[in-house]
């Protein structure tokens, strides 16, 4: 069964978890009658009582109908949120947009970068589920207090590969250097669907790197990161250029054979008011 909430659903916080850095992880159990079972990469528009709807991708969902997003503390609806306690009343509307595409290959290689770790947390978590595919994750940040879920990370049984900008842990570098190197000697590129959540720049040299493997049709690239405001496609402040689809209906997940075509790719975001800004 699949719904969506089309009006706010206020629910109590059910659990807090700090991350660090002005990030916590905020978790709720939503009622059976109303059950949803999302899909990794969609997101929710999250309703602190007083400030605006702002969206935040799902970071967790599992069998007892625990749902879980993490947020940063960036603007002033993600700061006070960050500063609830638990039992307090937040509402939830969704889940919005288009998830991940669940493909039942051999391997299945998610790159993250920085915060774009959240979504991907989800989807590895839904892989496990599905004990015939291999997960191997790349997780790139600038310095290693902002990989998010580390310690949860390493208790799991998946392939890790951290890498930093100062090499403060793991490989010193990008994660597009890590796939690189995977796709030229390891993987069995047949069998790999690649999924990538993080900074537009960072995917945006992913593309790069799978074009050159023929693989652009076999990733998958969450654009969340980009700003999102109404969640049905109509106010136009998230419109991908010279395709004329939304990130927030149609998206946040294209595949790469479509931003393949998509100029503003990597080059120009847009802002609250939908005008252009240079990435």
């Amino acid at each position: 069964m699949n719904k969506r909430f089309n009006l706010p659903l206020c629910l109590p916080i059910e659990k807090i978890t700090s991350e660090g850095l002005g990030t916590i992880t905020l978790s709720f159990t939503i009622p059976s009658v109303l059950q949803t079972q999302p899909l990794p990469g969609q997101y929710f528009m999250i309703w602190n009582p007083g400030d605006d709807e702002i969206p935040i991708s799902i970071s967790n969902f599992d069998s007892n109908n625990s749902i879980s997003f993490t947020i940063c503390s960036e603007g002033e609806t993600s700061n006070n949120l960050t500063k609830k306690n638990k039992s307090k009343l937040i509402g939830l509307r969704g889940p919005f947009g288009n998830g991940f595409d669940i493909v039942e290959k051999e391997t299945a290689v998610l790159v993250a970068g920085g915060m774009g770790i959240a979504p991907l947390r989800y989807l590895i978590y839904y892989l496990l589920r599905r004990k015939n595919i291999k997960i191997i994750l790349i997780y790139g940040a600038k310095v290693e207090k902002e990989l998010f879920f580390k310690t949860e990370l390493d208790n799991l049984s998946i392939e890790k590969h951290f890498c930093t900008d100062d090499g403060s842990i793991g490989y010193k570098g990008f994660p597009t250097e890590i796939l690189d190197n995977l796709l030229k000697t390891t993987l069995e590129k047949k069998s790999t669907e690649i999924y990538a959540c993080g900074p537009e720049l960072m995917l945006k040299a992913i593309l790069g790197v799978v074009k050159r493997y023929s693989l652009e049709r076999f990733t998958q690239f969450s654009l969340a990161d980009r700003y999102i405001r109404c969640g049905f496609g109509i106010c136009g402040s998230c419109t991908l250029d010279d395709q004329g689809l939304t990130i927030c209906h149609d998206g946040p997940v294209f595949r790469g054979d479509l931003l393949l075509n998509v100029k503003d790719f990597g080059l120009f975001g847009r802002k609250s008011d939908g005008s252009k800004f240079k990435l």
